[in-house]
């Protein structure tokens, strides 16, 4: 074979060197492309969470796996430095029994909502370093929530993330629901099937997103009847109860994922406001269709 011209060596060299590089380029930004969410369950039963003492920061999914008889939900909290699981217990405690205001050293970062016996619930959440409870708000059928009747609470810490380890990505939303006083603003109607959903409190106080699904007859009334008069039979099943995300402060963001079918379902908000009524007492409750 007859030795290449010069420029023809020259031109194949840096052609070369460009597609070296590209790939380099290439394999870098797959070596270091952003993890998906770390999976963490949560196991709860009457009246404990199971989970791990210590996690990585960053982007969290929490599968709250209730295996109790009781429902259950997960509600994040985090402590200001120096606080205790047992400077909580005490300081939440007494302001459920005065219906004064809730620790202002514990801030509220949403968590996977209520969930039925046997069911399953589930909250994408961001750690940052610091010291966090689990507690469980469900408060039927004596009112009473289970942090403060039967000391539901679990701490743990999260650490800064191992060096060079990939960052778990935030997740892609399908549909993004805005909390304010006292309402609900969906980006687009919810439709059948699996979506993420992101949440975002634009309010000045804490508020969640809890999702029944109505039975056929039975309207977003009879819902508000039933808390004004919660001793009735309840017009749903605790089947009916899809989940949700609990607590989220103000200007926090979180996400959940929800499976829906066709039919009517209802938003609603049980966080009490500080005139001491609960916010669906002052109209936090809205229904919706899936088409």
């Amino acid at each position: 074979m007859a030795p290449l011209p010069t420029p023809l060596l020259l031109l194949i060299a840096a052609a070369a060197f460009v597609l070296g590089c590209t790939a380099s380029s290439e394999k870098g930004r797959t070596g270091t492309a952003a993890a998906a969410p770390t999976v963490v369950t949560l196991s709860a039963t009457d009246y404990a969470f199971e989970t791990a003492d210590t996690l990585s920061a960053g982007w969290t999914t929490f599968r709250l796996v209730n295996s109790g008889g009781q429902p259950h939900m997960g509600q994040l909290v985090r402590l200001d430095p120096g606080m205790t699981i047992e400077d909580y217990l005490g300081a939440y405690e007494k302001a459920f029994r005065t219906a004064g205001p809730r620790p202002e050293w514990a801030r509220r970062l949403g968590g996977p909502g209520v969930a039925a016996p046997q069911q399953t619930t589930n909250a994408t959440l961001y750690l940052e370093p610091g010291n966090y409870l689990w507690i469980c708000l469900f408060n039927l059928p004596d009112g009473i929530p289970h942090v403060v009747g039967h000391r539901m609470a679990k701490l743990f810490v999260v650490q800064a993330a191992p060096a060079r380890s990939s960052s778990p990505a935030e997740p892609k939303a399908d549909v993004a629901i805005h909390l304010t006083e006292y309402g609900f603003s969906l980006s687009r109607p919810l439709e059948a099937g699996r979506q993420m959903i992101r949440v975002e409190n634009t309010g000045s106080e804490s508020h969640e997103v809890a999702v029944i699904k109505l039975p056929p007859g039975k309207t977003e009334q009879d819902i508000r009847d039933w808390f004004r008069n919660p001793e009735k039979p309840p017009p749903v099943s605790m089947e009916s109860v899809m989940g949700g995300l609990t607590s989220l402060a103000s200007g926090a963001t979180a996400y959940f994922e929800l499976d829906v079918t066709r039919g009517e379902y209802v938003l609603f908000c049980l966080v009490t406001a500080p005139d001491g009524r609960s916010h669906v007492e002052h109209g936090m409750i809205r229904q919706i269709g899936v088409g």
